[in-house]
């Protein structure tokens, strides 16, 4: 079963904050931006704009703001959603709905929030987190 977080309350603003360590890099990817293929990244993403195809970002967040419109299979620490996203999102820590985020697809992470307000449509298993993310880091150090 899924641990579910408590809600807290919060501003719909965009996750921007990369966590405890705040000299973390980000990067944005605009309204204007639009990626199709497959995007490996070894800091936060937040994507404003347009993504269809694979994102890994294993060791980090990703944050899918209120304007942007997702297509994409996702390997991540944690996955924010506020805007609309397809697919498969895999996260070792947590995947999260806010209120204006639209989600269809497969979720597997331990923890899952979905905020009220948010639309999910489709599967969470817990189980199959840890599977994804040794197949994506099978794959990186194959590339290597």
């Amino acid at each position: 079963m899924a641990k579910l977080r408590p809600i807290q309350p919060h501003d719909d603003a965009p996750a921007t904050d990369p966590g405890p360590d705040s000299s973390e890099d980000v990067t944005r990817f605009g309204r204007t931006v639009s990626i199709k293929g497959e995007v490996t990244a070894s800091e936060h993403l937040i994507i404003e704009g347009r993504l269809d195809g694979k994102l890994t970002v294993l060791e980090h967040g990703v944050a899918i703001s209120h304007d942007a419109t997702v297509t994409a299979d996702i390997v991540a620490r944690t996955v924010t959603v506020l805007g609309r996203a397809t697919g498969t999102f895999s996260a070792s820590e947590l995947v999260e709905i806010r209120p204006s985020g639209s989600v269809e697809g497969r979720i597997a992470s331990p923890a899952v929030a979905i905020d009220e307000g948010a639309y999910f449509k489709g599967f969470i298993d817990p189980n199959r987190a840890e599977a994804a993310l040794a197949v994506s880091r099978h794959r990186q150090q194959r590339r290597a």
